[in-house]
């Protein structure tokens, strides 16, 4: 119930958790163009070798789909390495979805991953089952993939196209940052969103007319601390809140009409130092998952 709506909104999240860029200036100090900060921000993406990151989600829906009534609010913590030199990834998610029926119980579940030497090792946790490692190989697509979401590549047409402006400088982890505004056009967030879906297998977004999503998002905005000296996203802040119509849902292959608010904070650091991915000892001793 509600499954491409929870796909697209997280989908969402991520593209716009990467990318930025600015124009204006602030009052009283000299600030770079927009171009120059675009410029800057694209050129920068090749130099990412390492980094590592903390996301905190919640999202809170509410409404009825395909017949049956909703009502939950899903928070999630993610933190994470990743070594693109070396081809190796650490992450460690935790979700809590929290259902407003009294008769059911709030569920907690989560997953480690580790991506080292071309396997994927990963557990799941969840209520009631034992923990158990899992592994298998990683397509070199899948990496390439993962290269590009994390490289910023899938969004430099984005970056040339949003709306943005320089509100302010402030300090994140003791770097000097500009901090930005940024308003995306729906029409190519949403293509941009389209394409990892399908890509990491859990379905492409269907193509979505752009009037029919000005409507449906109600309120977008996204605040983005961008280091002044490398032009590497520090931080991002989104909010978001959308009202679905039965038209939407219809796109969706879905029936009914659903609320969402999401609010995101993302913190990246780090960049370019040496990491140390490990894989635990238990986990030497993953079952391998049959390939097809």
């Amino acid at each position: 119930m509600g499954k491409n709506i929870l796909t697209m909104s997280l989908v969402l999240v991520m593209v716009l958790s990467f990318n930025a860029c600015a124009k204006e200036t602030e009052e009283e100090v000299e600030l770079p163009s927009a171009q120059e900060i675009v410029d800057g921000v694209i050129e920068s993406f090749d130099n990412i070798r390492t980094y590592q990151f903390d996301t905190d989600v919640t999202m809170g829906m509410a409404g009825e789909a395909e017949g049956e009534a909703l009502e939950q609010t899903v928070t999630m913590d993610n933190s994470g390495t990743l070594d693109l030199e070396n081809v190796q990834m650490r992450a460690d998610l935790t979700m809590n979805v929290n259902m407003a029926a009294p008769e059911e119980d709030e569920m907690e579940e989560g997953v480690e991953m580790y991506i080292i030497d071309g396997m994927m090792y990963a557990m799941a946790k969840a209520p009631e089952e034992e923990p158990t490692w899992m592994k298998e190989e990683v397509p070199a697509e899948a990496w390439e993939m993962l290269k590009e979401i994390s490289r910023l590549e899938t969004y430099k047409e984005l970056l040339k196209t949003a709306q943005v402006k320089v509100i302010g400088s402030e300090k994140v982890k003791g770097v000097d940052c500009y901090v930005l505004q940024l308003t995306p056009e729906m029409a190519q967030l949403w293509q941009i969103a389209m394409e990892p879906t399908g890509r990491a297998g859990v379905g492409i977004l269907p193509t979505v007319p752009e009037e029919l999503l000005q409507e449906v998002f109600s309120d977008f905005t996204v605040k983005q601390w961008v280091a002044k000296d490398t032009y590497y996203l520090m931080k991002a802040e989104i909010d978001m809140a959308m009202e679905t119509t039965p038209e939407f849902m219809d796109y969706l292959g879905e029936e009914g009409e659903i609320t969402i608010d999401l609010t995101m904070s993302l913190l990246a650091y780090n960049y370019n130092q040496p990491v140390s991915i490990v894989l635990p000892p238990e986990a030497e001793e993953a079952k391998e998952v049959p390939t097809e």
